[in-house]
């Protein structure tokens, strides 16, 4: 009875809790430094509960700890891995804004936040936390978790370790998330450009101008006032960043194995 009983729900609950722990540790709006790990353990526990009671199935005993370990090590792997495909889709914003803080100057007013453990700068922060509080206002961690839950059927819990198609589909998404970080800057970095020739003409012309002296805090003002500009049109794309991490959620789990 005891040992039915443990292949019925606690050996599932035990697979499901290490993927669904491993998915909200790597997740940006549970993985932040300021999150208390025990809260991120009771948020695994309990969406792990409401799983296991509505899995249907039965899986094998692991037959040596070396079999525990690796079944263990493989729902890990994989809530790693979705988790982490989330967090490159939410970093479009951070490496959206680094890059125009970057071009306007502003590398030097980086500081160190605890939240992301390293040097962030004042765009990129900006960009990133508005992505955030717009993805939980739209109910975005309502699909994510839908999709968590997808993985169950299209990535069983006794298959085997990923196929070499799933890491060509985080190569094609890593390269498309670093293009579309630089779409998303494209009009300050243009805009600066252009600025940054008028100051070399400017130079030319009137070589008594100290254009670096000048240049930096019209730099700095110009690029505020195009992110000012281009703001109110920020909505729409996030919107369309969301859809395509839903729609890539879905589409690396198929190519699974």
């Amino acid at each position: 009875m005891a040992e039915s009983f443990f292949l019925e729900f606690w050996w599932p609950f035990l697979l499901i809790f290490s993927r669904v722990a491993a998915f909200v540790a790597a997740v940006p709006i549970f993985g932040w430094r300021g999150i208390p790990v025990v809260l991120r353990i009771f948020f695994s526990f309990v969406f792990a509960v409401l799983l296991t009671l509505n899995w249907e199935g039965q899986l094998p005993l692991p037959r040596s700890d070396l079999e525990l370990f690796f079944a263990l090590g493989r729902q890990v792997f994989t809530g790693l891995l979705l988790g982490f495909l989330v967090y490159l889709f939410l970093s479009v914003f951070l490496m959206a804004g680094q890059f125009m803080d970057h071009k306007a100057g502003l590398m030097m007013a980086a500081t160190f936040d605890p939240l992301f453990g390293g040097q962030v700068t004042l765009l990129g922060q900006f960009y990133y936390f508005m992505a955030v509080v717009l993805y939980l206002t739209l109910n975005g961690h309502h699909i994510l978790f839908l999709s968590l839950r997808e993985s169950f059927t299209l990535i069983p819990l006794a298959g085997p370790f990923a196929g070499g198609d799933i890491f060509w589909q985080y190569a094609r998404t890593f390269s498309f998330v670093f293009l579309l970080a630089f779409q998303i800057a494209a009009p300050v970095i243009v805009v600066l450009w252009m600025f940054d020739m008028a100051l070399g003409f400017l130079s030319r012309t009137v070589p008594q101008i100290h254009v670096f002296i000048e240049g930096l805090p019209l730099k700095i003002g110009l690029a505020l006032l195009v992110f000012m500009l281009i703001l109110p049109m920020l909505g729409g794309v996030m919107g369309d960043v969301f859809n395509l991490l839903a729609r890539d959620l879905i589409l690396v789990m198929r190519s699974w194995y």
